[in-house]
């Protein structure tokens, strides 16, 4: 059983969000492979399989907009497609009254569905780590910590009786150099010391200039003094350097308050410095690693290396990651400084040859991870897809959706299936105007939308206690600590007249705004979705779906846009059966081609069949936790999982807007990390779940290790994650372990996400893998 999230947080620790989830089932429904139809020949009804069609028709609910591409011209000239605003099209003289809703964005918004109605797999879960931001939290203050420095305690040389923390780094520091006609990267490790700001000597013929300029809360390192070479005194080994104890005055109270104890810390410190070489000086870099209150010592790094660490891909990659680079680091490491040379390839990205700081993993050998500070950006130990559980993402597993619409596992027609549904792209069959600005020509700037944020572990982890101190998040936890992610993430319906535009309007500016022709509301699309082969289980979870969709409480969303309520759709449908024994028995019916669907006098039956033959078969094969408390369930919409995506679907009444919209940094509503509701709590429907969290058994994330032995030359399966040049990332099957491995001769021959055999080659002192090679 799975952990499950509070089913009622008190109001003064209750969260918003313009977003919430439906939670992870107890295990995947299966299908089994042998049962799935030939891919050369239809069956026929009596085999309970059904060929045909769904004519449907979409009427938008709320503004909706999908972006067009970019054309060949606008990629080759360096356009970005946030600068798109046109709504897709397929035809550019009718993009004005003939907008197309592409029939791929119709097919992964039914897909998304189909996964979570049918208990599918949970695979569409990122497994990059997040970064460790806030750290208000005294937990997460030691973890954070504990990876940057050593913590003892010594005798005070001023009161032999006293014992006073000492505190050593345990950060590495270094220079990182590109190696030519490589994308690869290498890290010359040196020594390193700190120097007292005042002891950084002046530039010459010219009056002392500051460290730092701008504003004092964002302040920039200054160029003139960032990276140039000094000579330095420096202690030969680091020693213990005695601060005194400081306090602060509060400007409010006027009351005092210990800024730190009496402390060491353990550095090399740099005693004098100078711009002119001697004998007894040391050549270094002098590195500016930010200001704030009361710092007065910065870092040189000594010219003298003393190892080398190959850096991997994925640490580069993660670096340059869109949620890493800072504004300050694009604002302090722009493309121009040191030298306008372009070896900066972005603003805040690595240059060639600048210092850096580092962490080594436990092994000693391996870079865990890099930054510009001292106490630098940290990933967490685990990504929300390690708190995805064994079970639920084994691709191994074939479900419902992977048989209606298909997968690729892996290399090879034994691991991949196509699907048996194919979306038409829907055409727009309104007349008039259908723009939500009353004119094509015109574009509306929306409200900014970033990224999804899941370091907001309080609301992407299930939580089971709302102690703040009892949050579970994504360092290593003790077993009974254990947690999963919440599920599958939806937006909240937010009316058909939804605040979506930018508070600045068309003045508004910075990089992330964008511009958009949205449709209004009531604008209509037709579009079909043929389907081949389909059992009447699985034609049924289609149509599940589409009933839905087309009752008058309920919308779908699509497109961009949903949190801020943009998006609602409805969907008529009608099926239509095809008898292909009709098809082709005869060409023609008088002068009419023969189609097959001109007899469908028992759809209707059939229809029905279909959706309780899918029902019937969910409720028969979901874990019994999954059902309600105390009973069986006997329909669908009984299942707590499936009232929270009901929940969520919501249109005729959905929660108040001001309760889902994101939650504010200035005032800080983050402070106290409130805990998000489940759909049940904020719609006020009784929560029926079995599972109170007593007794809960450990349940095997997807990191768990398996105590196996391993051996050279031993053959294992593994995932391809990443694919850059000649380098290759392996994810071991069994141990979900990554390893980025060159090859040269062999990396063009497969794709990422292919599934193949790798070969070890070599194995860590502790039995654990070192390196592995594509076997033949």
């Amino acid at each position: 059983m799975l952990p499950r999230h509070l089913d009622k947080v008190s109001e003064g620790r209750k969260a918003k969000a313009p977003y919430n989830f439906v939670e992870l089932p107890n295990n995947i429904v299966e299908v089994n492979p042998e049962f799935l139809p030939q891919k050369n020949i239809y069956s026929s009804d009596s085999e309970q399989r059904y060929t045909g069609k769904i004519k449907c028709i979409l009427t938008t609910k709320s503004p909706l907009y999908i972006r067009c591409g970019l054309t060949k011209q606008e990629f080759d000239c360096g356009a970005e497609t946030k600068d798109l605003s046109d709504f897709f099209y397929s035809e550019s003289e009718a993009k004005a009254t003939k907008p197309v809703i592409p029939g791929s964005s119709l097919r992964g918004m039914t897909r998304n569905l189909v996964e979570i109605i049918s208990f599918s797999k949970i695979t569409k879960v990122t497994d990059r780590k997040p970064f460790y931001r806030s750290l208000g939290d005294k937990a997460l203050q030691q973890i954070y910590a504990s990876n940057f420095i050593e913590e003892s305690e010594i005798t005070d040389a001023h009161n032999l009786s006293k014992r006073i923390p000492c505190y050593r780094s345990k950060v590495h520091a270094g220079f990182i150099r590109k190696l030519k006609n490589d994308n690869h990267y290498i890290i010359d490790e040196c020594g390193y010391g700190r120097i007292d700001r005042n002891d950084i000597p002046y530039l010459p013929n010219q009056p002392r200039q500051p460290l730092y300029l701008g504003k004092k809360a964002g302040s920039t390192p200054n160029w003139k003094y960032q990276h140039q070479h000094i000579y330095v005194d420096i202690d030969a080994e680091e020693k213990n350097h005695f601060f005194q104890s400081q306090t602060t005055t509060d400007r409010k109270t006027g009351k005092k308050k210990e800024r730190h104890p009496d402390i060491y810390l353990r550095y090399r410190r740099v005693n004098s410095a100078s711009l002119h070489a001697s004998s007894e000086m040391k050549l270094a870099t002098l590195l500016i690693t930010g200001d704030m209150q009361y710092k007065h010592l910065e870092f040189v790094l000594l010219h003298d290396k003393v190892k080398e660490y190959q850096v991997s891909d994925e640490v580069i990659q993660r670096f340059h990651d869109d949620d890493q680079i800072t504004k300050w680091q694009e604002e302090s490491y722009p493309k121009n400084k040191p030298t306008d040379d372009n070896s900066r390839p972005k603003n805040g990205y690595l240059r060639d040859g600048e210092p850096i700081f580092f962490l080594l993993n436990e092994d000693g050998e391996t870079i865990n991870f890099l930054g510009r500070a001292q106490m630098f950006r940290l990933p967490y130990n685990m990504s929300p897809y390690d708190f995805v559980p064994k079970d639920l993402c084994d691709l191994s597993k074939t479900d419902l959706a992977d048989a209606i619409f298909g997968y690729v596992n892996g290399k090879g027609e034994e691991s991949a299936r196509a699907g048996r549904v194919f979306f038409g792209d829907a055409t727009c069959i309104s007349s008039g105007n259908l723009w939500y600005e009353e004119n094509f020509e015109k574009t509306l700037t929306p409200k900014i939308l970033a990224s999804p944020k899941p370091t907001t572990f309080q609301h992407y982890l299930v939580q089971t206690d709302t102690d703040r101190k009892k949050l579970k998040h994504y360092s290593p936890q003790s077993d009974e600590a254990t947690t999963v992610i919440r599920g599958n993430k939806l937006y909240w319906h937010k009316g058909s007249n939804p605040d979506i535009e930018h508070p600045d309007g068309q003045n508004a500016i910075g990089t992330q705004i964008t511009k958009i022709k949205p449709i209004k509301t009531g604008i209509s699309f037709n579009f079909d979705i043929h389907f081949e082969n389909l059992s009447n289980v699985e034609l049924g979870t289609m149509l599940w779906v589409l009933k839905v969709a087309a009752e008058p409480e309920y919308c779908l969303s699509l497109g961009m846009g949903k949190p801020l309520g943009m998006g609602a759709v409805k969907i008529s449908h009608k099926l239509h059966l095809s008898d292909r024994t009709s098809r082709y028995s005869s060409l023609f019916n008088e002068k009419q081609w023969l189609t097959g669907e001109e007899d469908q006098n028992n759809t209707a039956s059939k229809y029905s069949d279909c959706i309780k033959a899918f029902e019937n078969y969910i409720l028969d094969n979901i874990h019994d936790d999954d059902h309600p408390q105390g009973c069986k369930a006997t329909k669908l919409e009984e299942i707590p999982r499936i009232q929270m995506l009901l929940a969520m679907l919501r249109c005729d009444n959905p929660p108040l807007a001001e309760n889902t919209l994101y939650m504010t940094i200035e005032p800080n509503e983050y402070k106290d990390r409130p805990i998000l509701p489940t759909p049940l709590q904020i719609m006020d429907i009784p929560d029926n779940r079995r599972c109170k969290n007593q007794d809960i058994p450990i349940i095997k994330l997807r990191k768990d290790k398996k105590s196996e032995k391993f051996q050279v030359g031993q053959i294992l399966d593994a995932r391809v994650t990443k694919i850059n040049g000649v380098r290759v990332t392996y994810e071991i099957t069994t141990t979900m372990q990554k390893l980025t491995e060159r090859e040269p001769k062999k990396a063009a021959s497969i794709q990422e996400e292919d599934i193949v055999k790798v070969k070890i080659t070599a194995l860590k002192e502790d039995g654990s893998i070192k390196n592995v090679k594509l076997d033949d």
